[in-house]
Order: C-alpha cells, then sequence, then structure tokens
C-alpha cells in the first residue's frame, strides 16, 4: 500500500521512483490512480518491481474487479502482460491530460520477471532505484539549461529527440533534407520482427525490448491499417541464417506458453523452416518519423547540413552547483552558426564520423561504415488476378510485403538489398536482380509470379521500381548509444543501427534518455554495455 506522505514527498519532482521488492497488482493500480488524479503528479512515475512468475491478465482482472475506479486500469495493464519471459520489461502507459493534446505525462513499470537467483542483477536493479526522486548521475549545467541539438531526423533521431522532449529538454533537430526522414528512414514501407537466436543472445533480448517499445509507440501515435498493421510476420530460416533460427529449448520446456507470444513454429502450409512472429507488424517509417517530431518541445529545421562542431567551454555558476564548467556546442555550416546548445545528439548516420572528427583534438573517430539497402516495387494492377500471394509480409534474407497503399494505388515491396561497395543513393538495376534471387529463396512462387514485372527493369516502361537508401553499422553490428569518447562534455551519439533501425531506434533513443537522468534504464544494465558507444575506446 502506498503510503499518503509520498504522494506529497512527490510534489514538485519531473520524475518518482516508486520501488516494490515484489510486485503486487492492487498497491500498484492504486498508485497509479493516486498519481494520475493529483495535479501535482510528476510528469514520469516509475514503478521498478520484481516478480517471480510472469503476470496473467485474468488474475489482475479478477483482483481489481470490486473496485470500479481500478478496473480501467487493470485493463491497460493486463492488455500489456503479454510475453514476459524471464529478464527486464518495460510497460508504458501514457496519461492524456487536458492540458495538451498530445500524451505528456507517462508511467513506467520496470518488471524484473523471474526467480532472483537466476537474475541476480534484479536486487540491483531495485537497489539502484529506490522510492524517491530520480537522481541525475551528475547534477551539471546542461540539466539545468535543457537544451539538446539532435542532428538528423531519420527514425534514431526522431526517437531520441521525442525521448527527451518528453523529459523536458527543448529539442532543435538539424537535418540537411528538405523533410523529415529523407534519408535511409524515408524507406516507403519496412518490416518490424524480433532476433531469435537458440542461446537467446544479446541481440535477441534487446531486439523484444525495442519491439514491444515500437509496438507501444505505433499504437499511439499512428493509425492502424494506414500507418502500419500489426499483421504477425512469417520468418523462413534459409541456408546461411541457420545461426539466427530456432528459439532456446528452455523456452519449449518452461516458458512454451509465454515464449509463443513472441515466436513459434509457423504452423502449415508454411514451409518447415518457417516460424510465427504474432506481434511482428510493418510500418511507414516516415509516418512515424513524423508523428515522433510533432511535440512542442521539439523544433525541426530544414536544410541544416552541419559541416564542424565546436564548443566553446567556460566557468559559470550553476544553482546548487559551484565553479561549474560550462559546455556550449556550436553547430557550424562553413562560418555559419546554425545553432547552439549544451548537449549534441549525433544521428547522422553515416556522416556521424565526419562530425566527430571535427570535435576531437587529433581528428580521431570511430568506423563507422556505409550501408546501402534497395527496396524494388511494384502496383498491384500489374499482378495477374489469380496470384498466390503470402497472405502476411515473410522476412527471412530480405522481406516481401503486398497490399500498401501507395500514393499510385496499392503496391508491393521486396528487399533490401545489403551493399557495402556502394554509398549513395543511386537505383541500380543490379539491385533489382539481387532482390528477385532474395525473393526466390525466400517465396519462389511469389518470385515466379513477379518475375516477368521485374524483367522489365532497364525499358521504357518499367514495371519495377526503386527506392534506394544508405544505412550505417560498426563491425559488431549493434548501435552506438552514449557519451562520444575523446570529447568534450555534453557530445553523445545514437546511430549505427544498421539493419535493425526499425527495431533498436526509439529504444536506443529511451535508454540515452534515462542514463541522463538517472532514471530506470529500460533493459539489463548488461545489454545497455553492448550499446555503450565507448565500447571500442582503446584501453590504457
Amino acid at each position: 500500500m502506498v503510503r499518503s506522505h509520498e504522494l506529497h514527498a512527490w510534489y514538485g519532482c519531473d520524475s518518482w521512483c516508486h520501488t516494490q521488492a515484489s510486485f503486487d497488482e492492487l498497491a500498484f493500480l492504486r498508485l497509479w490512480h493516486d498519481w494520475a488524479t493529483d495535479d501535482a503528479r510528476p510528469t514520469r512515475l516509475h514503478v521498478v518491481a520484481h516478480t517471480a512468475e510472469p503476470l496473467h491478465a485474468d488474475a489482475l482482472l479478477g483482483a481489481a474487479n470490486a473496485q470500479p475506479e481500478l478496473l480501467p486500469l487493470a485493463q491497460q495493464l493486463a492488455a500489456q502482460c503479454w510475453g514476459l519471459l524471464p529478464g527486464i520489461h518495460r510497460l508504458r502507459f501514457a496519461l492524456k491530460t487536458p492540458t495538451h493534446h498530445l500524451l505528456d505525462a507517462r508511467l513506467l513499470l520496470t518488471l524484473c520477471v523471474g526467480p532472483h537467483d537466476a537474475w541476480p542483477e534484479f536486487a540491483d536493479v531495485l537497489h539502484a532505484h529506490p522510492t524517491g526522486p530520480c537522481q541525475a548521475p551528475t547534477d551539471t549545467s546542461a540539466l539545468h539549461a535543457r537544451t539538446v541539438t539532435v542532428i538528423g531526423s531519420g527514425i534514431a533521431g526522431a526517437g531520441t529527440a521525442r525521448a527527451l522532449a518528453e523529459c523536458g529538454w527543448q529539442v532543435t533537430v538539424l537535418d540537411a533534407g528538405t523533410a523529415p526522414a529523407a534519408g535511409a528512414s524515408g524507406l516507403p514501407v519496412g518490416v518490424v520482427a524480433p532476433h531469435t537466436s537458440h542461446d537467446d543472445s544479446g541481440v535477441s533480448r534487446l531486439s523484444r525490448a525495442g519491439l514491444r517499445l515500437m509496438m507501444q509507440t505505433m499504437r499511439l501515435l499512428l493509425t492502424e491499417g494506414v500507418d502500419w498493421g500489426c499483421t504477425g510476420v512469417r520468418e523462413r530460416r534459409l541456408p546461411g541464417k541457420t545461426r539466427r533460427g530456432g528459439v532456446p529449448l528452455s523456452w519449449l520446456a518452461e516458458h512454451a506458453h509465454t515464449a509463443s507470444d513472441w515466436t513459434h513454429k509457423a504452423p502449415p502450409p508454411a514451409p518447415d523452416d518457417a516460424y510465427w512472429h504474432p506481434r511482428g507488424a510493418w510500418l511507414r517509417p516516415v509516418q512515424l518519423v513524423r508523428a515522433l517530431l510533432d511535440h512542442p518541445n521539439i523544433r525541426w529545421q530544414g536544410h541544416a547540413k552541419v559541416d564542424a562542431l565546436k564548443c566553446l567551454t567556460h566557468e559559470a555558476p550553476t544553482p546548487h552547483v559551484e565553479n561549474t564548467s560550462v559546455s556550449k556546442w556550436q553547430m557550424l555550416q562553413g562560418n555559419t552558426v546554425l545553432g547552439e546548445s549544451s548537449r549534441v545528439v549525433l544521428a547522422a548516420g553515416p556522416g556521424s564520423a565526419a562530425l566527430i572528427a571535427t570535435a576531437t583534438q587529433d581528428g580521431s573517430a570511430p568506423r563507422i561504415n556505409p550501408l546501402r539497402g534497395q527496396i524494388s516495387w511494384g502496383l498491384m494492377a500489374d499482378v495477374p488476378d489469380n496470384a498466390r500471394l503470402p497472405t502476411t509480409p515473410v522476412n527471412g534474407n530480405g522481406s516481401f510485403v503486398h497490399n500498401i497503399t501507395s500514393s499510385d494505388g496499392p503496391a508491393w515491396y521486396t528487399g533490401a538489398s545489403y551493399d557495402r561497395l556502394h554509398s549513395d543513393a543511386r537505383v541500380l538495376d543490379s539491385d533489382h536482380a539481387e532482390n528477385l534471387e532474395r525473393l526466390r529463396a525466400l517465396e519462389l512462387d511469389t518470385a515466379a509470379t513477379l518475375a516477368p514485372l521485374f524483367a522489365t527493369v532497364g525499358t521504357a516502361t518499367p514495371r519495377v521500381h526503386g527506392w534506394a537508401g544508405v544505412r550505417c553499422g560498426v563491425h559488431d553490428r549493434l548501435p552506438m548509444t552514449g557519451r562520444v569518447p575523446n570529447t568534450p562534455e555534453g557530445l553523445y551519439m545514437n546511430t549505427a543501427m544498421g539493419s535493425r533501425g526499425l527495431t533498436l531506434s526509439l529504444l536506443c533513443g529511451e535508454l540515452l534518455a534515462a542514463q541522463w537522468h538517472g532514471e530506470p534504464l529500460p533493459i539489463e544494465a548488461r545489454l545497455a554495455k553492448f550499446l555503450d558507444a565507448t565500447r571500442f575506446k582503446p584501453r590504457a
């Protein structure tokens, strides 16, 4: 039970954390209700709790049945308590207030699921976040000024901007393009699905956390059936991709029901090597980027290509901090100052490395490799009426999605290629041929149906068109999120998403915001280390 003095204690706090050593459904629902009805509530309420077993929707609804004021909250909680495998899960609940049409208050439940002895890290999470106001790791001037510039407005940049804006930061987003998502995030449609592996690797765990956040965000900000679709995704385990294949045997023995919320064998007539992801979805990334940037604390500026970064440092008094060294960053285009802020986040894709080099004393920068990708697409009107196409999106080595509305009518999409040799966004006939070969391995009948359309590539009346963009990655194929090493205070990055941008970009933005404010992390600390931008820093 939450005591009344705790409610008064959170007055004046932007972010408050409540810890439960053992999750109590009714206590959680009462706290949620008290927070939602309190005009002096903190904008962000974190609840960190441990439970040995996953939550069950029926039990939650039954516990709240006798208290009508709690039942709507229990229904919201029940709707999110799927797929709670052992580990840390972040469940997010938005409160729409009369002050603004946007969702401007959040409750975040960080649920540690599983026995303590299997996850000793749980104790560390509970100990690190006692009940009380969230405390930033360092009380710097930047946290008082709360001005930040995000360079790049793809999904990574927009997701970072939104996470920081919801924490009260005034965010300026600078982009070289004429509109948001003008780069690699401008692909017409993408597929979102979890990564799976026999050993349930760190990548697999990260992908589930990222997919859960992506699903929550799409439901809040986008129109289902128009901007995205929770259709599920069928995945093929193709030759050369067996390292990804399968699911942990423990899932089948100990967590079969919970695991099936994420992935299970696809039923016939699917091929034997196919798995089914019930929470998989298709998405229009451009629409997501626009929705993320639609926040009163975010200002987007196009035609703003940043050539260099300059750090200005001086001593200035800060409330409660004496003789603080204050860093202010300038974003330069030639000799023109495009903007100033106390912090900068680089989300500029392949261009991030060149900007880092302008901020280091020796001109060094991490090696970030361009990864060109091309989508092939055509109109459903050109597909024979009797064509046998998959009823849901399919992925494996590439993907296939169809009946997606475009400006020219319903369309199909396949790809993308994975090109390390070219670093521009030209549409290449050779990549159309590669996408057809990928489709043959993925869906032979579909490829045979579309092959006559691909044969028109290079003619005066092509029936297959293309879109190309340049992603980027590093050698371990994981994002780089956090403080940029070997640079003055205040420079951060969130980039190098590779082919996992749709799954991990929002999660990495939320992780960065949590680290800045000393809030509970949305993932296990050891998973956060996989993403740390300093992980390649040479050892002394």
